[in-house]
């Protein structure tokens, strides 16, 4: 797993925690967050650096955790726990999704942009940051276009 875990720390970078609670934040963390092509975790955005190859973590992930890639959800307290670092098992998650192995979903992503941040930062507390690999063939999950569905009512 050191390898993975290694990839993952050298291959990324994290901005502060944001969620207001972590002793080791700076005071405004949102000054400190990286920019352009990122990955919005919700405590903290990710960044790709030191050019990361699709392929090579596909390959670690494949064979630490292959589970990751099987087009169920699975969740940062899972993927935490796989690591044994909560922080870095986010990083893992935003790493895999910019790289295009997974769909990324936050309350942010599924409630909207318009979501208040106290909504969207409890919701993303109780753990409801997950992946989802992208199985050859599948679309990704859509909540707009199944309540746009004329068999659903809104």
């Amino acid at each position: 797993m050191i390898f993975l875990r290694d990839y993952v720390t050298s291959h990324s970078m994290r901005g502060a925690c944001t969620c207001g609670r972590c002793i080791d934040a700076p005071e405004n963390p949102q000054e400190v967050q990286p920019t352009g092509h990122i990955a919005d975790m919700i405590f903290f955005k990710v960044t790709l650096v030191d050019n990361p190859n699709k392929e090579e973590y596909e390959r670690l992930v494949r064979a630490y955790f292959p589970q990751w890639l099987d087009g169920k959800e699975h969740g940062y307290f899972e993927i935490g726990a796989d690591l044994d670092d909560q922080g870095v098992g986010l990083q893992a998650m935003g790493l895999g999704y910019l790289l295009g192995l997974w769909n990324l979903l936050t309350p942010r992503s599924v409630l909207g942009a318009g979501c208040p941040d106290d909504i969207v930062q409890a919701a993303a507390g109780q753990g409801l940051i997950t992946i989802q690999a992208s199985l050859p063939g599948a679309k990704p999950f859509d909540l707009n276009s199944l309540l746009k569905s004329p068999k659903v009512k809104s």
